[in-house]
């Protein structure tokens, strides 16, 4: 599967390369791969008051909320990964575990600890992934039209509520489950039109179509109560 790989950190540069990450994941019909790296160090208020300044990052912003709707928005499908680690291992080891064909990420050209950092992200990915990465260098326009899209991508509406859901595996996983039991009840309906004879047999006492309802029931039972467990879990874990 092609995909493009976006390591993301909210930061303003990151939101430029979102926009160019998406649009060229449109253009290559790839998946677009999208990074979230965590420090291993945790960092206390003023360090992240600090580093959100000087990575020009605006304020309660989620970089991976808005390169999943901004890809949405565009019908480019999305993989989200988050890794803890050191930011530019994490960004090699993920291009090498997913095979992606391109790396995306954005750079300052501003001066100061921003240019810095981002600066030297880039140079060590540049220098030692195993595929192509473009680097972004965000323009005063880019940075004015990311700005200007971060209250309305990210801004929550039903519609968004609901692909936000839908999206969730626990989701896929429920309609795979309700699709086996429609199936399931479908087979049961049909069998008892058309093999009356053999459902009016006896079994265990009963007629088999009387034990066959009842190990439906049961069966349908077992799978919302194993569903709502891994539902549960899976909230946990995320």
């Amino acid at each position: 599967m092609r995909n493009i790989l976006l390591p993301t950190d909210g930061s303003t540069p990151a939101l430029v390369a979102t926009m160019k990450a998406v649009e060229m994941a449109k253009q290559r019909g790839a998946t677009l791969v999208i990074l979230k790296v965590e420090e291993q160090a945790p960092m206390v208020n003023i360090e992240r008051i600090a580093e959100s300044s000087a990575l020009m990052r605006p304020e309660v912003q989620d970089g991976v909320r808005y390169a999943e709707e901004l890809a949405a928005m565009e019908k480019v499908s999305t993989k989200a990964v988050t890794k803890i680690g050191p930011v530019v291992g994490e960004i090699i080891r993920t291009a090498e575990e997913e095979g992606s064909e391109l790396i995306v990420l954005g750079t300052s050209s501003l001066r100061g600890l921003n240019r810095l950092y981002l600066g030297s992200v880039a140079k060590a990915v540049v220098s030692q992934a195993p595929t192509s990465v473009v680097v972004i260098k965000p323009t005063p326009e880019e940075i004015k039209t990311a700005l200007s899209l971060v209250k309305e991508v990210t801004e929550e509406t039903p519609a968004k509520a609901v692909r936000s859901i839908i999206r969730t595996r626990q989701f896929r996983i429920g309609v795979y489950l309700f699709a086996a039991y429609v199936i399931g009840y479908a087979a049961f309906i049909l069998a008892g039109s058309y093999a009356k004879p053999f459902f009016g047999s006896a079994l265990l006492g009963m007629n088999v179509g009387t034990v066959a309802g009842i190990a439906l029931i049961f069966i349908t039972i077992g799978l919302a109560v194993g569903f709502n467990w891994y539902a549960g879990r899976a909230e946990e874990g995320s």
